[in-house]
């Protein structure tokens, strides 16, 4: 209650409480000083009372007639204090009582419990035992009871004035107090009413000031502080929350910002939005640091501000991507624009530590008019159109079209990219589901099994997305080392639980993208499998593609010997398609070689083809390396490839891919 009371009412609280606490002790004490007052006066009263009724006591002690009595009972009648008057003998006998009121007996009990000249005060009245005598000798004693209220007294009315003066003195209390409340929560009036002034979000404040000398200068003071404090950091943030740390620029925020007032502006201007990444420049990153590649960024920041419209907004919105807004104009301005900044880029170049690098860049163009796009529509516009430059080269700028092909072709990526998002996290319909197809001993009969496990992708309404679709789309969305993983994993983990299917396997090849033997998200789930599966490490074995494998794999050697120690083989796919391959293949620590299928597919009709086959055949003889011969499609093919050796076959004509379930379910037949 009292802290919801403001500052004024609670000092005029305060106040009337001190003044409240000031009268109340000064009454109580006036009141205590009446009453020994009284006391002092009944004391004496009493005295004077016998000494003046002595001679008339001392008749009536000495002769109790009853009109000796009489005239002392018309005597006393004369003083009201007095209530009881009761004469005693010398030897404190009662001979007579005079009682002008009616008591109870503890009352009366007081009158035989008294001490001569000693003064008693009980139940608010006086006792007090008088000796009296004559000429020195004691005849007897008088005892009273008298009271004290019936004497006036100048406290009394004091008072009284006092209590009538109380409510008075209140209300002159009150408005003093109103007055000083007011003069004194003036200033925090002040500071309150400036604070809620205040705009936080425009950055304006209120400065105050007093002419004060005191603390209240001091808090004013404190409070302009504090305000210019805020302005500084609030526009040190403001400036941060939409400007790029690196290079200055506007950031992804601010750009949004100015997207979105374009998006819903009056008129039917035409504005346009530009896309920019630079290609190739994480190669810069990786090759002379990333404070080289911060400053080329810096520079090509400041060249493109400067080649731009002073009205243009220029933003850098990741790490090598930029979007311009061009607003009010047309799409041949825009073109105009977007040519020189390709020129910039293409033309650029840049020394580091001695060295000189170039630069070039990709931009998306998309035309756009208020209200014809959402500001999530229009982004994904420019990335589509940069996209789709990027993939025709570098330093290529395309202008977007809803309906052309590449923008359909860029949709659907995205599409699917969102697929495979959806099956490795499990959080939505679409799924993956491992296939295996037959890996076939061509030269020795046998009852063991081989295969390759191959990953299919279902969509979210349950259609077979090929292969050839959403692999591809992994690679651009570096999502490959994602699926290898959950390849790698969910195998491992069905696997296990089928040891009779395991004790039937001869070797089982897992596909691995170029960067995941590298990449230390897979090395580190491989060793996690290792020490929590009990697989037979010596049935698998690790694909790599010949086009990646010569990088990969030196620069993987460590991992590659720990992975061999452990048992597990690697093999070489598609060997043959690329223009060094027997000149490394003896340097590379392969244990099979998998013969791309365009050589199967013509050696009946090329000669060299078929040469080329045998050759690779008689080279892994003698190192001691398997073969595996891919799109093997006919009885033909198994034959020839029997007559040179080949080791293995895979292909159609021996075994379609089909659900590795199945083929875990044979095994229970």
């Amino acid at each position: 209650m009292w802290s919801t009371l403001s500052i004024r009412s609670q000092l005029i609280w305060i106040m009337l409480a001190l003044l409240i606490l000031v009268e109340a002790p000064t009454a109580a004490a006036i009141i205590w000083f009446d009453a020994q007052e009284r006391q002092n006066i009944a004391t004496e009263q009493a005295r004077t009372l016998v000494r003046s009724l002595n001679n008339d006591l001392l008749k009536t002690i000495i002769n109790p007639s009853i009109d000796n009595f009489t005239d002392l009972s018309f005597r006393v009648s004369g003083y009201r204090p007095v209530n009881v008057l009761r004469l005693l003998n010398d030897r404190d006998e009662a001979i007579n009582e005079i009682k002008q009121a009616d008591y109870d007996d503890a009352m009366m009990s007081h009158l035989t419990q008294l001490q001569l000249n000693v003064p008693s005060f009980q139940h608010k009245h006086l006792f007090l035992k008088v000796a009296i005598e004559s000429e020195g000798q004691v005849f007897g004693y008088a005892t009273m009871m008298v009271d004290p209220t019936q004497y006036d007294t100048q406290i009394e009315s004091r008072l009284t004035v006092l209590v009538w003066l109380f409510p008075l003195e209140l209300l002159i209390g009150f408005i003093f107090a109103r007055r000083m409340s007011i003069s004194f929560t003036k200033p925090f009036q002040v500071l309150a009413q400036a604070m809620q002034s205040n705009d936080m979000n425009k950055n304006q404040f209120i400065t105050i000031k007093s002419s004060a000398q005191n603390e209240v200068q001091q808090l004013f003071d404190g409070y302009n502080q504090m305000i210019d404090k805020i302005e500084q950091t609030t526009e040190a943030l403001r400036y941060q929350s939409r400007h790029d740390s690196l290079t200055g620029l506007f950031n992804r925020y601010a750009i949004e910002q100015a997207l979105s007032g374009a998006l819903h502006e009056a008129g039917e201007f035409e504005h346009q939005l530009l896309s920019i990444d630079l290609d190739r420049f994480k190669l810069v990153n990786d090759a002379y640091g990333h404070a080289a590649g911060d400053s080329l960024l810096k520079l090509l920041a400041q060249e493109m501000h400067v080649l731009l419209p002073f009205e243009a907004v220029l933003a850098r919105v990741g790490g090598d991507d930029f979007m311009v807004l061009l607003s009010k104009t047309g799409r041949e301005e825009g073109n105009f624009i977007a040519q020189q900044l390709l020129a910039l880029l293409d033309d650029y170049r840049f020394v580091w530590q001695g060295q000189a690098l170039s630069a070039s860049g990709s931009i998306g163009m998309v035309s756009f008019k208020p209200n014809e796009y959402t500001l999530e529509a229009l982004v994904k516009a420019a990335d589509t159109a940069f996209y789709i430059a990027k993939s025709e080269g570098r330093n290529h700028l395309h202008h977007y079209q809803a309906l052309d092909a590449n923008t359909k072709q860029f949709d659907r990526d995205i599409q699917v990219a969102g697929y495979i998002k959806e099956a490795l996290n499990n959080t939505g319909a679409s799924r993956f589901e491992l296939f295996a197809q037959a890996i076939v001993p061509l030269q020795t009969p046998s009852d063991e099994i081989g295969y390759e496990i191959l990953i299919r992708l279902w969509d979210r309404e349950g259609n077979l997305v090929p292969p050839n679709d959403f692999l591809p789309t992994a690679e651009r969305y570096q999502l490959m080392i994602e699926i290898d993983r959950y390849v790698l994993w969910t195998y491992l983990s069905i696997a296990v639980q089928h040891p009779h299917h395991l004790a039937k396997l001869h070797m089982a090849h897992v596909n691995l993208s170029g960067s995941s033997l590298n990449h230390p998200d897979f090395q580190a789930t491989l060793k996690k499998a290792i020490s929590m599966f009990r697989f037979p490490w010596h049935k698998l074995a690790l694909e790599i593609t010949e086009t990646s494998a010569v990088g990969n794999l030196t620069q993987a050697m460590d991992f590659i010997q720990y992975c061999q120690q452990i048992g597990i083989s690697f093999a070489l796919d598609d060997f043959g398609t690329g223009m060094s391959s027997f000149e490394y293949l003896k340097h590379l620590p392969f244990d099979v070689i998998k013969i791309d299928g365009s050589f199967i597919k013509d050696m009946h009709k090329d000669p060299l083809d078929l040469a080329v086959i045998r050759y690779i055949q008689e080279i892994s003889l003698l190192r001691q390396q398997e073969t595996v011969a891919e799109y093997v499609e006919t009885a033909q093919d198994v034959a020839v490839l029997r007559q040179i050796g080949i080791t293995y076959g895979q292909g159609y004509f021996l075994g379609k891919p089909k659900p590795l379930q199945e083929w875990l379910a044979a095994d229970k037949v």
